[in-house]
């Protein structure tokens, strides 16, 4: 069996012999083969650098805050969610009375009549604890429900009913109507026992209007809009 290189033997084919010989010992038995070094201690300016910006960037992301959820993992994790226990009525009396508080202070003594100062305020209050009923909408099945709204976002409201269930009501093409207790005042030029009691509000709430989250409304100024779906 011949012990000549593979790679000589095609050379020879193609080349004359001592041109062979010369191309087979500069290409191939003279060709230097560059190995990784195992040595661990690296030599060079710029890998040295590489390494300890990343090693200092390493060290800043574990001293950050970690990163907040998105909306779809927020979803998957049902964190808004209301268990089941939690969908009672009775649990939500409280919240609506310090609303009737919270809306009767924001509105002052002298809501009545009604002003434009006094819609402004109405639109950028917040109405989580609002007990809102359906009075006008596109499907009949939602026209009726009443409850306390335990979640106000941008396109729905979200209440609890007296039978202890949630519903979740679209704003779009839905009126709402909601009623805030009079005030007792003073009358002036009387004895200070001498009070009077004003009619209760009652308001109606058009959701097409409406779609926006109670954050967002409380630094937004509202303009008058044709009611187009009427």
């Amino acid at each position: 069996m011949s012990n000549t290189h593979i790679a000589h033997e095609l050379l020879s084919r193609a080349f004359p012999s001592d041109h062979a010989d010369r191309i087979f010992a500069e290409r191939v038995k003279q060709k230097p083969l560059f190995l990784r070094p195992t040595d661990s201690e690296v030599t060079d300016a710029r890998e040295l650098r590489r390494r300890e910006r990343n090693r200092k960037q390493a060290h800043l992301r574990k001293k950050q805050k970690p990163r907040p959820l998105s909306a779809k993992q927020k979803r998957a994790l049902c964190i808004y969610d209301i268990p089941k226990e939690a969908q009672k009525y009775s649990i939500y009396e409280p919240l609506h009375d310090m609303w009737i508080g919270y809306i009767q202070e924001a509105l002052g003594e002298n809501c009545t009549p009604v002003t434009a100062q006094t819609a402004a305020k109405l639109v950028s209050a917040d109405f989580h604890g609002a007990e809102l009923e359906v009075v006008r909408a596109r499907s009949v099945s939602r026209v009726g429900v009443k409850g306390i709204v335990v979640k106000d976002t941008k396109f729905t409201f979200e209440v609890v009913t007296k039978n202890n269930e949630i519903k979740i009501i679209p704003k779009e093409h839905s009126i709402f109507r909601f009623q805030i207790p009079a005030l007792q005042r003073r009358v002036q030029g009387t004895s200070a026992d001498s009070w009077e009691v004003d009619r209760d509000l009652v308001f109606e709430l058009h959701g097409s209007q409406f779609e926006n989250r109670a954050p967002d409304r409380a630094n937004r100024k509202f303009k008058q809009k044709p009611l187009t779906d009427l």
